[in-house]
């Protein structure tokens, strides 16, 4: 049996809800063998846990660095509570830092799984602040727009491209990642709708995403990229046209200033590789003088010290016990150092470390 085949049998049980129409999409535009990771059961030598270790990319203060996005990690049932999908994220953890990736991504499947994936390093970073809307609820709109949401999604990449690479500290997709997730958005039943100006110009403007949950009919907006309000208006408004009489909820990203009040945990990240950050803050903020201790017990390599000053990054190993004091400004393990880094600035200020708030959405989840 094939590696693919294999992954694809373990999905059927782990993953009941896909259809046999969406795996088929899936594996034929998605799966590479070189991105898929495995492990078998030392008895049998029967292949009983895998995930995909999909290869996006984050800008950092401008700048592009790779993500390693775990998705479909699963094991077979009567294979588990034996330690295979901790081995598994263990190996998945140091293939990302060999391929370069300087940050692991993911999103739990449930609440109970946060707690599971932190023994690994991994921190609730990307949240959404809920906003809700009455069924009655109307998003007027000054300008004139036209409905471009049946334009063929390679002819909508472009302007998606330009509104998403716009945004700093965000996952971004790769066309061939754009087009995936519009064959899911239709093969789910998902809402979509487009708008471009009404001036001549058939470039959209504002692209939304939406879902529904099961327990609802609400329409759960998971992404809305525009180029101003009145633009997000005409697409929200079109819809609502799709969908019509039902209440909306707006999953909006949190301002980076944003403290408290009530936000919802979305996925979860994990720095495999400190010094790509922590090089290009250092470059960003030359008057910044700070040392961190970096202890990591999986990426044993990544443990040492890290010197920011006059805009360079310097690191060193640990002082072994005894051989002097050395104070740090902070003392971390990887899920500290990545909530530190994907924070509020706020909290940013206390710390002395640069923070903003992440994003990542339209992630096959």
């Amino acid at each position: 049996m094939s590696k693919k085949s294999e992954i694809i049998r373990i999905w059927q049980e782990c993953f009941p809800k896909d259809s046999p129409q969406w795996r088929r999409m899936f594996f034929d535009a998605a799966y590479v063998d070189e991105e898929a990771l495995t492990e078998s059961d030392p008895e049998t030598g029967a292949t009983v846990s895998s995930l995909l270790l999909l290869p996006y990319s984050m800008t950092f203060d401008g700048k592009p660095l790779g993500a390693a996005y775990i998705y479909g990690a699963g094991t077979l049932r009567k294979f588990r509570a034996k330690g295979h999908m901790g081995r598994l994220l263990h190996k998945a953890l140091c293939e990302a830092a060999d391929r370069g990736d300087s940050l692991a991504v993911l999103i739990p499947a449930s609440e109970m799984l946060r707690g599971y994936y932190s023994r690994y390093g991994f921190m609730s970073v990307f949240y959404r602040r809920p906003e809700r809307y009455t069924s009655v609820h109307r998003f007027p709109t000054e300008g004139s727009y036209v409905n471009m949401s049946d334009l063929a999604p390679a002819m909508l990449y472009p302007a998606f491209e330009r509104l998403m690479g716009n945004l700093d500290y965000c996952v971004q997709h790769s066309r061939a990642q754009f087009l995936t997730i519009m064959d899911d958005t239709r093969m789910s039943g998902y809402g979509f709708a487009a708008v471009s100006r009404a001036e001549g110009d058939s470039t959209p403007c504002a692209m939304v995403w939406s879902r529904q949950q099961d327990t609802s009919d609400d329409i759960i907006v998971t992404e809305l990229l525009a180029e101003d309000e009145d633009a997000a208006n005409a697409a929200i408004s079109e819809l609502q046209k799709q969908m019509p009489g039902r209440p909306v909820t707006l999953m909006l990203q949190p301002a980076d200033d944003y403290i408290g009040g009530h936000l919802t945990p979305y996925g979860m990240a994990r720095v495999v590789n400190p010094e790509d950050f922590l090089s290009t803050i250092a470059e960003a903020n030359p008057h910044l003088r700070l040392t961190i201790r970096l202890t990591d017990p999986i990426l044993t390599e990544n443990t040492g010290v890290y010197t920011l000053n006059n805009g360079r990054l310097t690191v060193t190993d640990v002082p072994v016990s005894g051989c002097g004091q050395q104070r740090y400004d902070l003392d971390v393990n990887p899920e500290t150092l990545t909530a530190l880094l994907f924070s509020s600035r706020p909290i940013a200020d206390i710390t002395g470390l640069p923070a903003r708030r992440p994003r990542m959405s339209l992630m096959l989840d």
